[in-house]
């Protein structure tokens, strides 16, 4: 073995002895029963909260799998292989599910951005109302405005470039990060440009990521790609397998990955020293379900999401607050039954975000 590499798996086992050691000290979460007043749960700010019924139900679940996973190794159960990348190995899954998955075609988004004139600097709802008596209906219409030809030129050639990044700046600048145009953007990517993307962590800040998950849309199909890491020494080539799927068409999709997944990601790829940007086209479906759903279901949560809107009801399914602890009793007991349901979870997230982002496109796409 080179001393190059035997330098850096001697400091990636350093690291991993490190972590577990850290784990065990501190956790992430809270068990609370107190009220907030109003009938619901009193949430600390900052904490991440598990009620006693939940972590009473987790850790029933724990005992099962315990006895029907015992003696089980990873094929046995995942069926997976073992990734060789650069930076060190990783265990990755596959796996396909069939999927009905529609978005705006990018005849329709050019349409809905020629009628939004209000791109144009200068232009508002006012300026707007007077443009269209005028006769001005479209950004094409402005090309012979004396006072707007040259800007409406310019937003022409912005749409005819296809330069999605470009796109959402721009119509972010003008209008909420939330509209609807903001997510229509990504109707000028192909449907296999996407990547549907969940993390699950050791916990919220600088912790290692144990499980990075993704998926995209072949025919109808959804494919879905795991990293796991087996042990704490598999991030940075986890890490790899997940960067190394990016390319210049790559449109990212995810839920609240804006604020958590993709800095996460960063950090973990600055922490190891791994080169790998993110700096791509991101669709954060958090955003705009808030906008489209928000007081119609009882919060606006993924799993809330999924079960109002799709009728999927999870069973066994581990708390998100609680997968730090689930992993730490594989990497305890080596038994491989309380990683089952932290891949399922993380696989049902993604089929789940992949439906809602083409269920957006659907509902906002009849207005």
């Amino acid at each position: 073995m080179p001393t190059e590499d035997k330098e850096r798996d001697e400091l990636i086992e350093k690291l991993s002895q490190k972590w577990k050691k850290r784990l065990k000290e501190v956790r992430e979460y809270e068990i609370t029963d107190e009220e907030d007043g109003k009938g619901g749960k009193f949430v600390p700010s900052g904490s991440n909260i598990v009620h006693p019924g939940d972590f009473q139900k987790a850790e029933q679940l724990k005992n099962k799998l315990r006895k029907k996973y015992k003696g089980k190794t990873f094929d046995d159960v995942f069926n997976g292989t073992v990734l060789n990348t650069p930076h060190g190995i990783c265990y990755h899954i596959e796996s396909r599910f069939k999927i009905d998955f529609d978005i705006i075609s990018p005849e329709k988004l050019k349409k809905k951005l020629l009628n939004s004139m209000k791109l144009i600097y200068g232009i508002g709802d006012v300026t707007e109302t007077m443009l269209k008596n005028d006769g001005y209906h479209t950004i094409k219409d402005l090309v012979k405005h004396p006072v707007y030809k040259k800007r409406a030129e310019e937003c022409l050639r912005s749409f005819e470039s296809a330069d999605c990044l470009k796109l959402s700046e721009l119509v972010g600048h003008w209008y909420s990060k939330s509209h609807p145009l903001s997510l229509f953007t990504s109707g000028f990517h192909k449907k296999e440009d996407f990547i549907f993307f969940d993390l699950e962590t050791m916990g919220l800040f600088n912790r290692p990521i144990i499980l990075f998950g993704m998926a995209r849309v072949e025919g109808n199909e959804i494919v879905i790609s795991q990293y796991l890491l087996r042990d704490f020494t598999e991030e940075p080539g986890a890490l790899y397998g997940f960067i190394k799927n990016m390319n210049e068409q790559t449109a990212l999709v995810t839920f609240n990955g804006k604020s958590f997944d993709v800095p996460y990601v960063e950090e973990r790829l600055a922490y190891y020293g791994i080169q790998g940007s993110l700096r791509i086209p991101h669709f954060d479906i958090l955003h705009f379900s808030r906008r489209a759903w928000k007081g119609k279901f009882p919060d606006c949560s993924l799993s809330t999401l999924e079960r109002y809107l799709f009728g999927i009801q999870r069973i066994d399914d581990v708390p998100g607050a609680l997968v730090p602890d689930f992993y730490d009793e594989f990497v305890s007991t080596k038994n491989i039954g309380t990683l089952v349901p932290i891949v399922e979870h993380n696989k049902q997230d993604l089929i789940s975000l992949a439906r809602l982002f083409a269920k957006l496109h659907e509902e906002w796409g009849e207005e």
